[in-house]
């Protein structure tokens, strides 16, 4: 029916004159249309042996890698009153730049010359100490002339003690002389060869010799006792005073105890009061004052102001599933992509996207953020392509590829219908670590 009624349009009308009946020739659009055909095939199976660039994907934002360069709240030390404001937000402050002054809201810390007067108090501390010092020197020397003493009443009482044991030995022996001649006296007297008179000048004698032995003696028991007396005297007067040295020594370790709580404290409040004026730690941008006004009272450790430092080096932080953690090593490359700048990104052939910035990871971490559902990664920029924009900003968000191992198209296309994971490998060097392990 279609060749009937082109006939009699061509038997009525002359179609060579229009343009539409030669492009409309259906032997031509036929030809035109396989060819496109075998074209789109050739193309198709191209593009399914073309390398393809595994990669795991996830989602992040910009942090520096050193602590101090994040950014940060200033902390008031001490508690306080604001008294005066230095800077307002939006300022750019160099480290040591004075941001607010706090003023004293202790009671104990009111008076101006506190230190003043804390310095006159150690002054006497430390005169008391160093005079219980010389007490104590002192006592040491008066014990030392005590035992000296004691030893010379000693060896004094000891040669009388020598002197008189020899009294009481040579009374004995003229005791028991003056005995026997009273003994053979009153023999003679007896027999009748002595007279009454001789016998009683022998006893008078004998008496007199026992009476001159119980005196030696009794002067030998004084002189013993005597020692006894003057040992226990000298050792009361060295006990006493090794007391009053330990005493005094006490006392200047009691005033040592009070003189270093005194520098300490003095050190305490040269220290407070250099907390009064709040300084910036470091080059920073001052974002938010959080105490706002003059007289607010702040609290010890209050946050005062936040601050986000100018001088920092640039990273991104971006969390994948725990499935895909083992596929992660450091030094691993990927591309990022930053909100903010456009970009035309594919996953698969990172050489051809736009708007993408390259990255190397340099940390891995091995816990888990359970708010963020994955493991965080910490990229910084690769010296293989141009730097990261200088306007990024910290908490920006940023998109990561993780670049894996280069496979085909029809290859991937098959393992994600199969839902398998991408190719495992070993980080640079690991090769040898494996085989080291299986040796």
């Amino acid at each position: 029916m279609l060749n009937i009624s082109e006939n009699s349009i061509r038997d009525k009308f002359d179609t060579s004159k229009y343009a539409s009946f030669r492009m409309t020739n259906s032997l031509r659009v036929a030809r035109m249309f396989k060819r496109f055909l075998i074209v789109l095939t050739a193309l198709f199976f191209t593009l399914l042996f073309m390398p393809w660039t595994q990669n795991v994907q996830g989602n992040g934002r910009i942090t520096t890698l050193r602590p101090e360069s994040r950014p940060q709240t200033l902390q008031s030390p001490i508690p306080g009153v604001v008294k005066e404001w230095f800077v307002r937000e939006g300022d750019t402050v160099n480290q040591g730049d004075t941001l607010v002054f706090i003023g004293e809201i202790k009671d104990e810390y009111f008076d101006p010359n506190l230190v003043l007067r804390l310095q006159e108090e150690l002054i006497a501390k430390e005169t008391s100490a160093l005079s219980y010092e010389q007490k104590v020197e002192a006592l040491e020397r008066q014990v030392i002339a005590l035992r000296q003493n004691l030893v010379v009443k000693l060896r004094q009482t000891s040669l009388k003690i020598k002197s008189d044991s020899a009294d009481v030995v040579s009374y004995r022996i003229n005791a028991d002389n003056a005995y026997k001649q009273y003994l053979r006296a009153d023999t003679l007297y007896k027999d009748g060869l002595e007279s009454k008179y001789e016998l009683e000048q022998r006893t008078n004698k004998w008496q007199d010799a026992n009476a001159k032995l119980i005196s030696a003696k009794n002067k030998y028991a004084n002189t013993l006792q005597e020692m006894r007396a003057i040992n226990a005297d000298y050792n009361e007067k060295i006990a006493k005073s090794e007391s009053d040295k330990f005493s005094a020594y006490s006392a200047q370790q009691a005033s040592l105890a009070d003189v270093a709580k005194l520098r300490n404290k003095m050190a305490n409040v040269s220290m407070r009061q250099g907390f009064y004026y709040l300084t910036a730690p470091q080059k920073a941008l001052i974002t938010k004052a959080i105490v706002s006004g003059i007289g607010e009272n702040i609290k010890e450790g209050e946050a005062v102001v936040d601050l986000l430092p100018l001088n920092y080096a640039v990273a991104a932080e971006i969390y994948v599933q725990p499935v895909d953690l083992p596929l992660m090593h450091i030094g691993a490359t990927a591309r990022l992509e930053f909100d903010g700048w456009p970009a035309l990104v594919f996953s698969g052939w990172p050489n051809t996207s736009f708007g993408t910035f390259s990255a190397k990871v340099v940390a891995i971490d091995n816990v888990i953020t359970p708010e963020k559902g994955g493991y965080r990664i910490l990229l910084v920029p690769s010296d293989e392509d141009r730097l990261w924009p200088n306007q990024l900003r910290f908490g920006s968000g940023a998109r990561g590829i993780m670049l894996l191992n280069d496979v085909p198209v029809w290859y991937e296309i098959w393992r994600q219908l199969n839902g398998f994971p991408p190719e495992y490998y070993l980080p640079p060097g690991g090769e040898e670590k494996d085989a080291k392990k299986k040796g």
